[in-house]
């Protein structure tokens, strides 16, 4: 029974160590100083992604194609890191947009980008192998700690440098990340 819970844990916090997800979290967290909100959207995410292979991954792949769910997410971070060039607003003006957004925010790219990641393939392999709520929990807690490290990592590296180098960083990242799913997604195509 501790296996059911171990090993998702132990190969999802493999599989996700440096994952473009925890990437782009990090960043996240150097430029907005609301890191709960990122990792309650992130966790939420991950709930629904994660949660939903391990009870009803084998009908994901029958009705959206991975290369498709791979474009949609490689553009989603470009048009991120393009809107983070592009946004012009001082940390003060971040603060005033609210936690909702920047929860919302941390939602949506973490949803989009773990959607057909292969640590939402892994979570459906264990579902059929284990029992599904300690694969699903296994699963979780395993995302639940790396974000904690990337999180404080991003908050980290955010205070350290100035804030036009942490906008310029992250959007590269993003752009970055982007562009490597789309050519990951376009080249198995």
């Amino acid at each position: 029974m501790l296996q059911d819970f171990f090993v998702p844990f132990v190969t999802i916090a493999f599989a996700e160590m440096g994952d473009k997800t925890q990437l782009a979290m990090m960043a996240m967290a150097a430029r907005h100083k609301r890191t709960m909100q990122i990792f309650l959207g992130a966790i939420a995410a991950s709930a629904i992604v994660d949660g939903s292979a391990v009870v009803l991954g084998s009908y994901i792949s029958k009705y959206l194609p991975r290369t498709a769910v791979s474009v949609a997410a490689g553009a989603i971070f470009i048009l991120f890191g393009i809107y983070s060039l592009m946004s012009g607003k001082g940390e003060k003006e971040k603060v005033a947009a609210g936690k909702k957004s920047i929860l919302l925010a941390a939602f949506l790219l973490f949803f989009v980008s773990e959607f057909g990641d292969k640590s939402q393939l892994a979570a459906l392999l264990f579902g059929t192998q284990y029992n599904m709520l300690l694969a699903v929990l296994g699963t979780l807690v395993a995302i639940a700690a790396l974000l904690a490290i990337m999180l404080h990592a991003g908050r980290y590296l955010g205070r350290r440098l100035n804030e036009k180098a942490v906008k310029i960083l992250s959007a590269l990242l993003f752009i970055g990340i982007g562009l490597f799913t789309l050519l990951g997604a376009l080249g198995s195509a």
